[in-house]
């Protein structure tokens, strides 16, 4: 009796895990781009968000996805990007593009980025707004189009 109590309290043991396993998702889209550059496509929470965006934030040291710029990419305009086993949590993917090749995020004056930039969720600003731009990952999201 015991051999089967402790047997089936393995089980179930066993069971529970997987019943409480973090669930994991993808996702994954494309972007287009018109100049050269390398482009930095980024799956970001808000900590990370608000980091990248800090004027002159150094790019080598950003949490993204580098697709360096060559002849061929060039011709096509367009990359595609995926980001798996992602956490459910809260993120954006937001896009840049480093046309000067200087390795920093550039602002103007008034931080409007001065360089091509996109995200997932649209946005009117000139700027990227976190609120905006947010989203809830519960479920796969795929074939996002970020036109930057």
């Amino acid at each position: 009796m015991f051999k089967k109590s402790m047997l089936f309290l393995g089980v179930l043991l066993m069971v529970s895990a997987f019943a409480y396993a973090e669930e994991k998702f993808t996702v994954s889209g494309e972007v287009t781009f018109q100049y050269d550059g390398d482009i930095y496509i980024c799956l970001l929470n808000m900590e990370g968000f608000r980091d990248f965006n800090i004027p002159r934030h150094e790019l080598s040291q950003s949490p993204c996805k580098v697709i360096q710029m060559n002849t061929d990419l060039k011709k096509a305009g367009k990359v595609s990007f995926t980001f798996d086993n992602i956490p459910k949590g809260t993120y954006c993917v937001f896009t840049y593009q480093d046309v000067n090749m200087n390795g920093k995020v550039d602002y103007e004056e008034v931080l409007h980025i001065t360089e091509p930039w996109g995200s997932y969720k649209e946005t009117i600003h000139r700027i990227p707004v976190w609120g905006m731009v947010k989203f809830d990952l519960e479920k796969d999201i795929t074939g996002i189009n970020i036109q930057m």
